[in-house]
């Protein structure tokens, strides 16, 4: 007696090779880019805002600035069990002689803060636009206030690890 043999088609057979994508951001979680977003606006706005606080007519933020902070914020968040959106970020400014709290963002309200980051920003004394404030600043108080390109990130968890 001959005996047969059923062959039973698998996945591969029937569907083909499956494509991977190019760039990991076909499996981004939904709201991360929102809060990508929301990060660079909220970031931006506050900083902008406190000028009054730092004794200054206006706070220049660079661009330079903002994207080295997300991507940095992005480096850290990724490993969170919410992502971005489960962050608390502080922002600080210290230019040696006072440090100030600026802003606190949260960035996504309806998500449950499972980590906080503390920014602190100081001010770019390197350029002629910081040497041109100290000289201008005495005749008037409406002076612009530079911020560097160089930060402190530090990443506080509110959770246990395990």
């Amino acid at each position: 007696m001959e005996r047969l043999q059923v062959m039973r088609p698998n996945l591969y057979d029937v569907l083909g090779p499956l494509d991977a994508p190019d760039d990991m951001e076909a499996f981004e979680v939904e709201g991360e880019a929102a809060a990508r977003v929301s990060l660079v606006e909220q970031l931006t706005e506050e900083v902008r805002s406190r000028a009054d606080a730092l004794g200054c007519g206006e706070v220049v933020v660079p661009q330079a600035l903002t994207d080295q902070v997300t991507a940095q914020v992005l480096r850290l968040a990724d490993s969170e069990p919410c992502g971005l959106r489960g962050g608390v970020l502080h922002v600080h400014y210290d230019d040696g002689q006072q440090r100030c709290g600026l802003a606190r963002v949260v960035l996504d309200p309806t998500m449950p803060n499972t980590f906080q980051l503390h920014l602190t920003l100081s001010p770019d004394t390197t350029t002629w636009y910081h040497k041109m404030a100290r000289i201008i600043k005495p005749l008037r108080k409406s002076s612009p206030l530079l911020l560097s390109t160089t930060f402190k990130l530090h990443k506080v968890r509110l959770y246990p690890e395990e």
